[in-house]
């Protein structure tokens, strides 16, 4: 077993304005015994050779990833390039290019169905063919939670749930992850996912956790006010 998030933001994210670089997450990803991590910035694949460089050097699987909005909305797409990316306009852009890519492409669903943000809702079921698994995000409430329904979506559709933090800030990295049965390879790693050979771990969060997450901390990235990179 490998323990892997799928799904974080850097200071390298051309939307979020974040205090810390790529390289910050690598350094926590590594100490907390992570085997493999993804940064998914929005709407731009990380493609400093110099932030993979460094997660090899500490033994770290780095998955190249984004955040990509289509038709309004977001997926997570694993082992791909900003070219290929910048291609990818609608659904069917997308599926053709699934068909042309095969299985060392991986397509996650994230945050379905909350109600903020570019999240597929509706479309999630309308395209499901599409998806190899769908996210279980860290943001839930002991009496508030999206993530219930796409539970239920993936029962209905024999899709794995995956557990991502989604990181916006350092502190929301390491409690929300999940276990593969895979090696550290991204062929291990998308096979496993797509057998279901995993086991999330995804906590109740508290008021407080909430409170910061969207009040607290976007003030802060209000007042940095700048793009923070690895290698500045």
């Amino acid at each position: 077993m490998i323990k892997v998030d799928l799904h974080m933001h850097s200071g390298e994210d051309p939307e979020d304005g974040l205090r810390y670089p790529a390289t910050a997450l690598v350094d926590k990803a590594v100490e907390l015994g992570f085997g493999a991590i993804a940064i998914t910035l929005h709407s731009k694949v990380l493609e400093d050779e110099r932030v993979f460089d460094y997660a090899r050097k500490k033994r770290l699987l780095l998955i190249r990833a984004a955040e990509w909005n289509l038709e309004r909305v977001d997926v997570l797409l694993y082992n791909i390039t900003q070219a290929e990316a910048e291609k990818i306009h609608t659904f069917a852009d997308l599926r053709a290019f699934k068909k042309d890519r095969g299985d060392d492409l991986l397509i996650v669903a994230p945050h379905p169905y909350y109600p903020i943000g570019h999240s597929l809702k509706g479309k999630l079921e309308r395209h499901i063919d599409l998806f190899d698994a769908i996210e279980y995000s860290q943001v839930h409430l002991p009496w508030l939670n999206p993530s219930k329904r796409a539970e239920v979506i993936a029962r209905k559709y024999h899709k794995p749930v995956i557990a991502n933090s989604d990181t916006h800030s350092l502190w929301m990295f390491g409690r929300h992850y999940t276990d593969v049965d895979a090696e550290p390879t991204m062929p291990s790693i998308f096979l496993a996912i797509r057998e279901n050979r995993v086991e999330w771990h995804s906590p109740h969060i508290s008021v407080w956790e909430c409170l910061r997450m969207f009040v607290f901390d976007p003030l802060l990235v209000r007042r940095c006010g700048k793009t923070v990179n690895s290698f500045d």
